[in-house]
């Protein structure tokens, strides 16, 4: 670091310091010359004088003594002369000499004594010194030989400090030159220590003064010196002042809270930006008095007392509600908090706080408060029953409910539920509460009968649902009465039985060629038809229609299709169940969909054959009193009623003497307005007819709809006399159209939800959750062994078992989710608001567990099965409906593959492995078509002769396009798809087509043996299959063998000893491939035609080694030799299984040991060196 400042200063003071010792030097050296000068002067005139008094002393005459006073006044007039004196020597004073007014001073007798003694011990002859006490005393010797004695001496007296004095007087001229220069260098060196130190620390000194005064700038810089540093580290130390300012106040500007600051004056100072945001006052508006603007004037004087010196100088923090006016001029309700400012001398110096918005807060509680108040009314005052129970007790129950009961709100609080339900369903509903309490069920929906106070009955339905209340499981729910609706039932059913009972026929055609028909209502068997034989089949409704109406029919439809007419009344003849025609009046509407294409057609079809019989018996309508079935009024033209039918009164509900004389009104359900009736009457009496559908009511007041049709009665005359009105009950076609809706959404068998509605279903609970930020959980469900129960017992039980777990699986499904058959053995659930993926693992593990336990259906068959379910995500595994479905079943089979009766997550791994699943499966598709497999042959050698006994045909895949593919990867894809029928074809006329080639090439008959998959072998056509390719390849049929595994053998019992008969029947040799691995039941190889039995490598590799593996192939070996089957050992791979297997009486052995599977052509010469080896 430099130290230019300090080197500066050190050489100016150190030149200073010599220039100052060097003046001071010599002036000591002229102070001392000067001195020497005058004692010298004093010594040279003492010198004289003694030479003189010398000479004339002795002679003691009086002119002497003159002459003496004369020369000391001559020659010693010394300004610090005292006195002079002559001694003699005996030290007696002989002359003695004052200056001129010199005061008389005493002679210092030791200092004479002294200077006498000196001299008589030899000393030289000059001047001697004596200091004492003020006076400076020397002796001369009056002889010039100092060792003479007898001589005297003259003695000088001088005053020391004037004798110095005198000695600084003649120094004085030469000390003022030499001080000039010192005197110049220490100006030089004032002026340079100001330039250099006090101008520039005094410019520093200005700045640092404009800092404390608020102005923060940057220093400016000095120099390279030591204050030029200091001015340098001070900048730097603004610099990061001024970065630590800006930073905090972005800091407090980042604050979404107004931040504020006072001094001791509880003036404004400081305001961040969301202050001014938040009151609409600039910063330059709130600083000193101006932030007080901002204060609700109610507030000011608390908060003034808060801020005020008293509370500052305890240095204590406050916090406070006051209110602040917004930009909009809404005074908003916040919460203030202050901290005292105070500095390291411990004076107060303001405060600094924030404020804090809880309008929200306040007005979201007074909300709160009314909503509670607001819904306790609504409940209080609900029709509906509402309770909480807790461990199956009351701890809430409002009026309604109670009043069901007969009881008062709080005489319900602590009573038991199950004290007011009926003893035979107290089970119900004590394990209904029992489950949910423990978690087993969220929500439960069921129906009990209940008892009141007074032990009347009533039906009640209760909704419940498990909450947590305080920390402890609770239920809370809702409970109706719905004796009402018991009873509506059976009148319901009532209606139902009625409607069958009509004579008026429903139907639905589809808009097409021919009209096919859709729905046909139960009551035309009265017309000679059942409603199978109508709708089983294609069955046309034009071909029922007589050929002279079909015309005017057809016409008719086109008319009202075309011109957009909603319907028509049509009266023609169809052809009964007994050949005979019925004439018919057609009332149908046309149905469109939202393009407004005609979809179907809805038609009521009366038998109007009694009308066409006799006008007159229609007129006065007699013939449709006695026959009819369809309600009928006859009315004056008042219109007053004046006759109903029979079938009027069931219908309606009405007896006849209630209705007659009254108007038809009485029966009208106010559903329809007035202009309605309006136009009905306008088109009555201007065409005389009038139909249409209109909605009535029964006596016992429910509404229905009914399709009608008016006429007038005019006599011959003209004259209006009657209105006759025909009606039936259309209920039933509504409710066919609901169930017509219901089909389309839902799975007929199990009722549960098809793939149609779980579709939508399942886009509206991703929507759901993308608002909530929830999960949604697809799990797609395949039943484990399934398809062995439809195999082995039938459809029919196999649709009675799926009922039985849609029914039991329901049971644990949440009201919110939707469970859903897709189709044969798959089902899919769907479950909304899932937190976490465990959730819906404990779903699928609950659902597994249901399954564990037996079903049993109506055969008497106790059934088992299990299941793999496959568990996708939103939006883990995919953020679209038909995404989630596919992970969930590519999650599905992973789970079979992993065991199967077990579930498993989707994983990006699984994608990948599906895609590579579904690429191979392509890839398959094509090779099929390029033709890119080819056979290999692996030999089946004599264990005796080691001859080669046949050959076992094996296909390979060796894409164009890359390295083969293992039979392990490809052959159970190829089972799965199907494809394997395809290739199974090629394989076996390829087989049959290679040991014909062989035979043409001069070899022995050589079988070849060809592999049936299971899927192959349960094909209807596979004798078909096998008898074509013999024939087109012309092999007899003892040189082809067929290896059937264990598990395709035993799939289905019957049908494969047949199967196996008819093909034993073609002369092919039949053989167990994989002996011992599947059922290895015994009862098959008596009655099934098999030659032999191929033991599975599993069992090989464990001979020599596995003691059971050796008792398992000795018992195979023995059995089929007991049996008269010819036993193979496959993957036979070393001699030492060679040997083992020729001790146990193995007949032929299959493996490496013996040869690899090889190209056709290799194979062949295989076959022509061992033919060659035979001697001839």
């Amino acid at each position: 670091m430099s130290r230019l400042f300090t080197l500066r200063a050190l050489l100016l003071s150190a030149f200073l310091c010599f220039g100052l010792l060097v003046s001071v030097y010599q002036v000591v050296s002229v102070y001392r010359h000067s001195l020497q000068e005058a004692m010298g002067e004093l010594e040279t005139t003492t010198d004289f004088i003694g030479h003189f008094l010398a000479s004339g002393l002795g002679q003691g005459s009086p002119e002497t003594t003159d002459r003496v006073g004369h020369l000391f006044s001559e020659h010693l007039n010394h300004p610090a002369l005292v006195y002079a004196a002559v001694l003699d020597d005996a030290g007696q004073m002989r002359t003695l000499s004052l200056p001129q007014g010199a005061a008389r001073m005493p002679l210092s007798v030791p200092a004479i004594e002294r200077l006498l003694h000196e001299r008589e011990q030899g000393a030289d002859n000059h001047l001697h010194w004596l200091e004492r006490e003020e006076l400076l005393i020397g002796g001369y010797p009056l002889v010039e030989d100092p060792a003479a004695p007898g001589q005297g001496m003259v003695v000088l007296a001088m005053r020391s400090d004037t004798l110095r004095a005198h000695a600084w007087s003649r120094t004085g001229n030469q000390l003022l030159l030499l001080l000039l220069p010192l005197l110049l260098m220490a100006v030089l060196l004032a002026w340079l220590l100001k330039r250099l130190l006090t101008d520039r620390i005094e410019e520093l000194l200005q700045d640092v003064r404009h800092l404390s005064s608020g102005r923060i700038d940057t220093l400016p810089v000095l120099g390279g010196d030591e204050v030029g540093q200091l001015a340098a580290e001070f900048g730097a130390l603004m610099q990061r002042v001024i970065s630590a300012r800006d930073y905090n106040q972005y800091l407090l500007n980042c604050i979404p809270s107004p931040v504020w600051q006072v001094d001791a004056q509880q003036r404004c100072v400081y305001v961040n930006a969301a202050w001014s945001h938040f009151t609409g006052l600039s910063q330059a508006e709130s600083l000193h008095e101006g932030w007080w603007q901002a204060l609700h004037a109610d507030d000011r004087a608390r908060l003034e007392s808060l801020l005020g010196p008293g509370q500052g100088a305890c240095g204590e923090a406050f916090a406070m509600r006051l209110r602040l006016r917004t930009r909009s001029g809404r005074h908003h309700w916040m919460q203030l908090h202050g901290e005292p400012l105070v500095g390291r001398d411990g004076q107060f110096s303001g405060y600094l706080g924030s404020a804090f918005d809880i309008q929200a807060e306040l007005d979201a509680g007074a909300e709160l408060q009314a909503n509670e108040a607001r819904f306790r009314g609504l409940v209080e005052q609900s029709l509906v029953g509402v309770y909480v129970l807790r461990d199956g007790h009351f701890e809430y129950a409002n009026p309604r409910l109670a009043e069901w009961f007969g009881y008062q709100p709080q005489e319900l609080v602590a009573r038991s539920l199950l004290d007011l339900v009926c003893e035979s369903d107290r089970a119900l509903v004590c394990e209904m509460l029992e489950r949910r309490e423990r978690g087993e069920l969220v929500s439960a929906h069921y129906e009990f009968r209940a008892l009141t106070r007074t032990g009347r009955e009533f039906m009640a339905e209760a909704f419940g649902t498990r909450i947590e209340l305080d920390g402890m499981p609770a239920i809370i729910g809702t409970l109706l009465d719905v004796t009402q609706r018991y009873k509506d039932r059976e009148t319901v059913q009532a209606v139902v039985d009625a409607v069958v009972a009509s004579p008026m026929v429903m139907l639905r055609r589809k808009v097409q060629t021919g009209w096919p028909l859709q729905y046909v209502s139960e009551n035309v068997e009265r017309w000679g038809y059942s409603v199978d034989s109508l709708l089983d089949g294609p069955r046309w409704f034009t071909t029922l229609i007589h050929p002279d109406d079909l015309a005017q029919v057809l016409a008719e439809v086109e008319r009202s299709i075309h011109e957009l007419r909603p319907e028509f009344v049509l009266e023609y003849r169809i052809r009964s169940g007994v050949g005979s025609y019925l004439w018919v009046e057609d009332y149908t509407r046309v149905h469109r969909d939202s393009s407004g294409e005609a979809t179907w057609l809805e038609s009521l079809l009366i038998d109007i054959s009694a009308r066409k019989v006799s006008d007159e018996k229609l007129r006065h309508a007699a013939a449709v009193f006695t026959s009819a079935r369809e309600g009928v009024v006859i009315t004056d033209t008042s219109p007053q009623i004046i006759a109903v039918n029979r079938a009027f009164c069931d219908i309606t509900g009405y007896e006849e003497h209630e209705v007659l004389g009254r108007n038809p009104s009485i029966v009208s359900s106010g559903r329809q307005s007035k202009e309605f009736y309006r136009e009905m009457w306008d088109t009555l009496l201007a065409d005389g007819h009038w139909q249409g559908e209109v909605w009535n009511r029964r006596r016992s007041g429910e509404v229905f709809p009914q399709w009608h049709s008016i006429s007038a009665v005019r006599d011959d005359k003209g004259k209006l006399t009657n209105y006759v009105a025909v009606f039936s009950d259309i209920s039933q076609l509504k409710e066919s159209e609901a169930q017509l809706e219901r089909l389309a959404h839902y799975d007929p068998l199990t009722e549960l939800p098809n793939r149609i509605l779980v579709q939508s279903h399942l886009n509206s609970a991703i929507e759901r959750a993308r608002r909530q930020h929830c999960k949604v959980a697809v799990l797609f469900l395949d039943l484990d062994g399934f398809k062995r129960v439809n195999d082995s017992l039938g459809h029919s039980v196999g649709d009675e078992l799926l009922v039985l777990i849609a029914r039991r699986l329901c049971q644990r499904i949440r009201a919110e989710d939707m469970f859903a058959r897709l189709g044969g053995d798959e089902f899919l659930l769907i479950l909304e608001g899932i937190g976490h993926p465990e959730e819906a693992a404990l779903v699928a593990q609950d659902l597994i567990n249901l399954l564990q336990q037996p079903f049993r259906v109506g055969s008497g068959h106790e059934l088992f099965v299990g299941a793999s379910i496959g568990i996708s995500l939103f939006p883990d595994d995919g953020q679209e409906m038909a995404e989630l479905i596919r992970c969930a079943d590519v999650a599905m089979y992973q789970a079979k593959e992993n065991g199967r009766n077990g579930y498993q997550f989707h994983t990006l791994e699984l994608t990948r492995a599906a895609e590579n699943r579904q690429a191979l499966e392509s890839r398959l598709h094509r090779a099929i078509t390029a033709e890119e497999f080819e056979l290999y042959y692996q030999p089946q050698v004599d264990v005796a002769s080691g001859r080669t006994l046949g050959f076992e045909a094996l296909v390979r895949w060796r894409p164009e396009s890359g390295e083969g593919v293992s039979p392990a990867v490809f052959i159970p894809l190829l089972e799965e798809t199907g494809l394997i029928l395809a290739l199974g074809d090629w394989v076996l006329h390829e087989a049959c087509r290679q040991a014909v080639r062989w035979r043409a090439a001069g070899l022995d008959k050589v079988p070849v043996s060809v592999n049936l998959s299971p899927r192959q072998f349960q094909h209807l056509d596979v004798v078909e299959l096998v008898r074509q390719a013999l024939a087109d390849s012309g092999l007899p049929g003892e040189l082809l063998e067929l290896e059937i595994t264990e598990g395709a053998l035993m799939a289905q019992n019957l049908e494969t000893q047949e199967r196996l008969g008819e093909l034993k029947a073609l002369g092919v040799q039949l053989a167990v491939d994989d002996f011992g691995t599947g059922y290895s039941s015994l009862a098959y190889l008596s009655r099934f035609p098999i030659d032999k039995l191929k033991i599975d490598k599993s069992f090989i590799d464990g001979l020599g080694q596995d003691a059971r593996a050796d008792k398992i192939v000795a018992t195979i070996i023995a059995m089929g030799q007991g049996l008269d089957l010819r036993v193979v050992a496959e993957g036979v791979e070393n001699a030492s299984q060679l040997e083992l297997l020729r001790s146990l009486g193995c007949d032929a052995v299959q493996g490496y040991l013996c040869g690899r599977p090889v190209p056709a052509a290799l194979a062949q010469v295989r076959l022509a060196r061992e033919q060659a080896a035979v001697p001839a």
